[in-house]
């Protein structure tokens, strides 16, 4: 029996094991209970069906484990299918013609194949094959099997350690700078990425992996950049129930512009505060030192904050309504946006050179240096220059507010919500007191963090948080971690090459 087939064994029975150990964690077993005989029983004027059951029953730390134990048991599973999917496009390789196995089946290619294998959509399928075609060894014309182009992917993939859209991530980044890059830089890139992806979520691995091609491959930045402005697009399509349908595909700088207004004026409308009148002394009971978990101005104890009723994306859209109101002849701007700054950072090197890259806050794709300069003499553009003088920003315990200075050091230090995977841009976080204010934190760099407003509630549920060498690092409290081991926050490790 091969290893991969014992890994999934193992899993298998791990998982199985898990599951019915959970079960036992909390309340009446399925079966167990005295009204729960036949499938579909009614509590109450509530039918529960028994796999229901089985997860009602399980203790909050029971149905974790149930979820973590199921997702490894999914990686070795998508594991096996990557490599069939590999083996399946090595069998239906162009040479063989009309005798390769997709054809032979009824089917164009093996992606098709696979879309009826699986009952999976044509792009879920072609994506497991491209991934399987990067991690199987392929066959030359001679029938000779070649090593697989991506080789620690591969092993890492097969293994169950790295998650297949993760693998994906690393090889079209790999795939991207190789053209340009050393083999022993490619090499020391894959090793690096897949120990980063056993650990973190897809989403970050896919930001690494841009950051990582980009250092192996400066030169491509200008080519990629000049690609990717001849495709911007804009078009607009009716909908059957009456909206119109806007879809843009931008460039990095042209979504740089965009997002930067339009994320400024969604965290404008989150901030906002309305009032109703309320019983004196019912607010502030809790004794935190923020409003409704948001560091804010004071506001009087007779009154409390109402929520926008929209969705994020709602407000977003009105806001692109705004602002086209605005540019048709609009006086004044669509209320006050104190966070429209675009921060460019690059090292001064790169500002007086003009070579290399610089990437603009809160999108993933940088933009050439020479780029940079340009919008660096833009109004509202503020260069972050990487290592230069700044200003005055330790300003004690003598102001509670964090200065617009220290929220843009925030921005840099953070990328946005400082918490790993997050993803919310600085315009819809607030600065947060490690150490509170009300008991004597200070208003300082070392005592700051940008958190959204969801995680900023889930920190002050046990959590601690510490800022070593400008990074924080997130500590979980011991219901959720026993070992407490801290979690690193902020913007991913620049990458460096050997």
């Amino acid at each position: 029996m091969c290893k991969t087939t014992d890994s999934l064994i193992d899993s298998a029975s791990a998982f199985a094991s898990v599951w019915a150990g959970a079960l036992t964690g909390f309340g009446d077993r399925v079966g167990e209970h005295p009204d729960a005989g036949a499938p579909g029983t009614a509590f109450g004027a509530i039918t529960v069906a028994p796999a229901q059951l089985d997860v009602e029953t399980m203790s909050d730390a029971g149905l974790l484990r149930a979820i973590r134990s199921g997702y490894d048991l999914k990686r070795q599973v998508d594991a096996l299918l990557v490599r069939a999917a590999g083996e399946l496009s090595v069998r239906s390789r162009p040479s063989l013609g009309q005798g390769g196995l997709s054809k032979s089946s009824g089917h164009t290619s093996p992606a098709s194949l696979i879309t009826e294998l699986g009952r999976i959509t044509l792009a879920e399928a072609g994506k497991t094959v491209r991934l399987g075609e990067a991690t199987t060894a392929p066959v030359s014309l001679l029938g000779e099997r070649l090593p697989a182009p991506f080789e620690l992917v591969a092993d890492a993939v097969n293994t169950g350690v790295v998650q297949v859209d993760a693998a994906q991530s690393i090889i079209t980044a790999l795939t991207q700078a190789t053209p340009r890059a050393l083999p022993e830089h490619l090499v020391a890139a894959e090793e690096e990425l897949v120990e980063f992806a056993a650990h973190h979520p897809a989403d970050t691995v896919r930001k690494l992996s841009i950051a990582w091609r980009d250092a192996l491959d400066t030169d491509g930045i200008a080519p990629r950049e000049e690609a990717l402005i001849a495709l911007r697009s804009l078009r607009w399509s009716k909908q059957g129930n009456g909206l119109e349908r806007c879809t843009i595909d931008l460039d990095p700088l042209g979504a740089g512009y965009v997002r930067t207004m339009i994320d400024a004026m969604v965290g404008d409308a989150l901030r906002k505060v309305r009032f109703e009148a309320e019983p004196a002394g019912a607010a502030g009971a809790n004794g935190s030192d923020s409003h409704d978990g948001l560091e804010r101005d004071a506001c009087s104890a007779d009154h409390v904050e109402l929520a926008d009723p929209r969705t994020i994306p709602r407000i977003a859209a009105d806001a692109l309504i705004d602002v086209a109101r605005h540019m048709m002849g609009c006086t004044t701007a669509p209320g006050t946006l104190p966070h429209t700054t675009l921060v460019i950072r690059m090292t001064l090197e790169q500002l007086e050179s003009g070579l290399g890259a610089a990437q603009l806050d809160g999108v993933e794709e940088p933009i050439t240096a020479s780029a940079a300069r340009i919008l660096a003499a833009d109004a509202e553009l503020i260069p972050a220059v990487l290592g230069g003088k700044s200003q005055v920003l330790d300003l004690g315990v003598g102001k509670r507010l964090f200065t617009r200075a220290q929220r843009i050091a925030f921005a840099e230090r953070d990328g946005g919500c400082a918490v790993t995977g997050c993803g919310k841009p600085p315009s819809y976080t607030e600065a947060h007191h490690i150490h509170w204010w009300s008991n004597g934190g200070p208003t300082n760099l070392n005592n700051g963090i940008l958190l959204c407003t969801g995680h900023h509630h889930v920190i002050h549920n046990g959590w601690t948080v510490q800022v070593i060498d400008n990074v924080p690092w997130f500590i979980p409290p011991a219901r959720i971690d026993p070992t407490r081991t801290p979690r690193r926050g902020g913007r991913l490790p620049t990458p460096a090459l050997p």
